[in-house]
């Protein structure tokens, strides 16, 4: 299974760049990477811009940049398909997922694999989706370009296209902290530290 880390969103709530924030003096890119690391032979990390592309290579990991510029998530997940085959499976994660834990990418995996006719398997959490936080089949980069080429860009609509198991985020309430807790502000940033800390981690 290939891992693909998200590392291009604009953080314009944050300020900064989100995959930069630090946890334990280290940028949540790594940590996130080697969560990823512990069930994915693989792991690339898709980039919006060169300067990016060029600081992440710096960090010894494989990096990419999308194909189509500031066109959002889909875009990294589209970027971050190439080459896989069809068949096989890729887990898509947004840097900026700081509790998520390698277990709950390994169940998604599982209802994926379990459910042969199902392209894509997403949590969700009501009427929210939590389509960067998700497992995918390597055919849906085609209906990806697509989606990019006609200027849809929505991660709504493009799972709208495909065969998707939902998976309640009830699913994994043992878990603490809330493992689909993101950061988009400073406050978040600073909560997200301090649970950290709490935790040991």
């Amino acid at each position: 299974m290939r891992g693909i880390l998200l590392c291009g969103g604009a953080s314009r709530r944050m300020g900064r760049r989100k995959e930069w924030l630090t946890f334990d003096e280290r940028p949540l890119l790594l940590h996130t990477l080697e969560t990823l690391q512990e069930i994915c032979s693989e792991v690339v990390v898709v980039a919006a811009e060169e300067r990016e592309l060029e600081r992440l290579v710096q960090l010894n990991v494989r990096a990419v940049l999308d194909e189509y510029a500031g066109q959002g998530p889909l875009a990294g997940l589209h970027a971050g398909l190439t080459g896989l085959p069809a068949d096989e499976k890729a887990c898509l994660v947004a840097c900026d997922l700081p509790f998520l834990q390698a277990g709950i990418l390994q169940d998604l995996a599982q209802v994926l694999e379990e459910q042969p006719g199902l392209q894509a398997v997403v949590p969700q959490e009501g009427e929210r989706l939590y389509p960067v936080c998700a497992l995918y089949h390597g055919q849906v980069r085609e209906i990806a370009a697509s989606c990019l080429q006609n200027g849809e860009n929505a991660m709504k609509r493009f799972l709208a296209k495909l065969q998707v198991g939902y998976v309640p985020i009830e699913r994994y309430a043992a878990y603490e902290p809330p493992p689909f807790l993101n950061m988009n502000t400073p406050a978040d940033y600073e909560r997200a530290r301090t649970l950290w800390k709490k935790e040991g981690r």
